[in-house]
């Protein structure tokens, strides 16, 4: 049994569309420490080891967002007149986004090299950790030209949740004056999600494995975020709990084989410059593979 996961969106659509559970106080907080008072809004990061504060005392207005994924959470807050640019679109963006989206500009198809960074005088970076890593443009080069940088814990944490999410856009809108905002649009995803769980409570978990992509072995999810909403909705994710303090990571087939997960689950990029493998290729390589003939979603297809 094999479906397809576009991965990119699982800060937004999952969160819209899954499930949800009880989490006091994360829409409820009244605190006032917002960028549209005047009051400083405060965070830090960690980069190589090494911990960096950052404040703001009034919303950015130059921001550039590093992944798609941070993109469409600036997007879903209203903030496309406060960024100066977006970069590393992996796939379709979310429809409702789309118009919005039109109206950033486009630095690079992947990571925009530092000179065109700079170029649009941002004042603010957001995307993945490795964004601001020698794969992308180091941490540092920014912070010299006081560029203030913000990693949704979502993205980083092995014990990220909805819970996770849900704190993450709401500071995300304390950083641009948009705190109300956010906490609204928490709260409807409350009143979508316990809808679906509802629904889904009295039916069977099933058991999958997230195939991202292969380089001998599987590329895949162990702990963290998506593992932890797919549960949610009854997806108990083979590859968690097996002592790997990941989140993305690659894997063994042995140990997918050993696991036999019901569903193979796969990510589809769309448009994607990071995976040139789409949906069907990989199907027909796992349907292949000699090696995994006796895992119960490849015999049942």
């Amino acid at each position: 049994m094999f479906q397809k996961l576009r991965k990119s969106k699982k800060l937004l659509l999952i969160a819209m569309a899954c499930a949800t559970f009880a989490i006091a106080g994360c829409g409820s907080d009244t605190t006032k420490n917002t960028a549209d008072n005047g009051n400083a809004v405060t965070w830090s990061e960690t980069f190589d080891g090494t911990k960096t504060d950052f404040a703001v005392k009034s919303a950015p207005t130059h921001a550039v967002s590093m992944s798609q994924a941070t993109t469409e959470m600036m997007l879903q807050l209203g903030l496309e007149d406060k960024m100066a640019g977006t970069a590393f679109k992996e796939e379709e963006i979310y429809p409702p986004l789309q118009e919005a989206y039109s109206k950033v500009k486009v630095l690079s198809d992947k990571w925009p090299s530092y000179e065109v960074f700079m170029s649009v005088k941002p004042d603010f970076a957001t995307g993945w950790e490795d964004s601001f890593s020698k794969e992308g443009i180091p941490a540092d080069k920014m912070i010299a030209q006081k560029v203030n940088i913000w990693i949704p814990e979502s993205v980083l944490s092995t014990q990220a949740d909805l819970e996770t999410n849900f704190k993450d856009m709401i500071k995300l809108g304390e950083i641009f004056g948009v705190k109300a905002k956010a906490e609204e649009w928490v709260k409807g995803q409350r009143a979508i999600l316990e809808k679906v769980q509802a629904k889904l409570k009295d039916l069977p978990h099933k058991r999958v494995f997230v195939y991202d992509s292969q380089d001998g072995q599987p590329f895949t999810v162990f702990e963290g975020y998506t593992t932890n909403v797919l549960r949610l909705i009854g997806a108990d994710n083979v590859m968690s709990g097996l002592g790997v303090d990941k989140t993305w990571a690659k894997g063994s087939w042995e140990t997918v084989v050993q696991q036999n997960p019901d569903y193979i689950i796969i990510p589809d990029y769309g448009n994607s410059i990071r995976n040139d493998d789409d949906f069907q290729a990989k199907v027909a390589k796992i349907k292949a593979d000699p090696q995994l003939q006796t895992i119960k979603a490849v015999q049942e297809n």
